[in-house]
C-alpha cells in the first residue's frame, strides 16, 4: 500500500450508479442478499468496499471501526423497516408494496450518503491488490461470497 495520501473522486450519486448497475448482475444480487440474510453483513458497505477495490483504493486497519461506527445511525432503522416490509408483503396491495420497496430504497441511499461522507474523511491510499470487499466477507465468515466480490467487473451493458 502507497502511503501516499490521495483524492478520491466518489460522490453518492457515482457510488449509487456504481451500486445499481453492480447489484443488477444476477450473481452478484444473489451474493448480496446472502450476505445480508445469512451472515448479517451490510450491502451498502460492501458495494462501497467494492468500489474502493475497483479504484485500487484503500484506508488504514484503524479506520475500519470508523467505517464501521458510521451505519450506526442508519442501520437499526434500516433493519427495521425492512423487516416491517417483508411482513406487509402478504398483506398490503401490490402498489402499496413498491411503494414500501421505493422508501426502502431511499433509506439506502441515505446510508450510502453516511458512508460517502465517512470515506470522505480518511486518508486513503493507492493499492496494488485492492481486498477490502473480500476482507469484510472473511471477517463475516462469509469468505466463499468474497470470492464473488473479489472477481473484477466485467463491462456493464444494456442486457445485464
Amino acid at each position: 500500500m502507497s502511503q501516499k495520501h490521495v483524492t478520491t473522486t466518489l460522490t453518492l450519486e457515482r457510488l449509487w450508479q456504481f451500486s445499481l448497475q453492480y447489484y443488477s448482475v444476477r450473481e452478484v444480487k444473489e451474493a448480496c442478499l446472502s450476505l445480508q440474510n445469512n451472515f448479517h453483513g451490510n450491502v451498502n458497505l460492501l458495494l462501497l468496499l467494492k468500489w474502493l477495490d475497483e479504484e485500487k483504493l484503500t484506508f488504514a486497519e484503524h479506520d475500519w471501526p470508523t467505517v464501521s461506527d458510521c451505519l450506526s445511525s442508519s442501520e437499526t432503522l434500516l433493519h427495521s423497516y425492512r423487516e416491517l416490509r417483508r411482513k406487509l408483503k402478504l398483506s398490503v396491495p401490490e402498489t402499496l408494496y413498491r411503494e414500501a420497496l421505493q422508501f426502502e430504497l431511499q433509506l439506502e441511499k441515505q446510508q450510502q450518503s453516511d458512508l460517502v461522507h465517512c470515506i470522505a474523511n480518511l486518508s486513503l491510499a493507492t493499492t496494488d491488490t485492492p481486498a477490502l470487499a473480500a476482507r469484510y466477507c472473511r471477517h463475516l465468515g462469509a469468505e466463499h461470497l468474497g470470492r464473488i466480490f473479489s472477481k473484477p467487473i466485467e463491462p456493464f451493458s444494456s442486457k445485464s
